[in-house]
């Protein structure tokens, strides 16, 4: 966990510097515009990269100013619009082997509105002892109107199992158990870095709740019963991921 918080930072380092260099329109003197990114600034001149890896060369002396290029739509997390998020988590928790972790991967979309509140649905693939695949509805809110700002998150659905195998409850696992899924829900907070124009880096830290059922039959001459075995699972969750709005 430790491992994976350091590189996350790494990662949002790095984007965060490269999201310095934004294009810019320089005016010069005589009222032409030249847009590109600065790459060098000095008293004497500015280097702009008009065209990878073309640079050019203008004398301070021809500068008249140097303007910001915005861009109106799609520039926080408080554009409204659709989105799309992509997240990988660790799900660290322990069950009757001890600690465990397990990873998921989830896909979401959905709209944002201009307060900040996204309302969407999801889904994604996961491992709690069975394979699983959740259908949630998301929602979240962004306070602030801003390329680097704090957010919620809240989830709540339905995890359907895929897989056959309990381990943690049948030694001997017979191909006539029958895991159910069962439902789940997810809450937790953390911070989106808008590095590019329409895309963000999200971390976040949360709780999930997940419900299991195990059917178990038996058998026996002139009859038989279904055994019901419910698992709740509990888990600390660590998720890093992008939003493109």
């Amino acid at each position: 966990m430790h491992r994976l918080t350091a590189i996350a930072v790494c990662v949002l380092l790095t984007l965060s510097a490269t999201g310095q260099h934004r294009k810019s329109t320089v005016v010069l003197n005589d009222g032409s515009r030249i847009s590109g990114t600065i790459v060098g600034d000095s008293a004497d001149y500015l280097d702009v990269k008009i065209t990878s890896p073309q640079v050019i060369r203008i004398g301070r002396e021809q500068v008249s100013s140097v303007e910001a290029v915005t861009y109106p739509v799609k520039r926080n997390m408080k554009t409204s619009g659709y989105y799309a998020r992509i997240n990988t988590s660790i799900l660290s928790g322990k069950n009757e082997n001890g600690n465990q972790g397990s990873i998921s991967i989830h896909l979401s979309n959905g709209f944002q509105f201009g307060n900040g509140l996204a309302v969407g649905v999801g889904s994604g693939m996961e491992e709690l002892d069975v394979v699983l695949v959740p259908l949630y509805a998301d929602l979240r809110f962004t306070p602030l109107n801003t390329g680097l700002s704090p957010y919620a998150w809240i989830k709540t659905g339905y995890g359907f199992a895929l897989s056959e195998h309990y381990g943690s409850y049948v030694d001997d696992a017979s191909a006539d158990n029958e895991p159910e899924g069962g439902f789940l829900f997810n809450a937790g907070a953390g911070i989106s870095l808008f590095t590019w124009k329409r895309t963000a880096v999200n971390i976040g830290l949360g709780y999930r709740y997940q419900k299991i059922t195990l059917n178990q039959p038996s058998y026996w001459w002139g009859g038989s019963s279904i055994r019901q075995t419910v698992t709740q699972y509990y888990r600390l969750e660590f998720h890093l991921g992008f939003v493109f709005m």
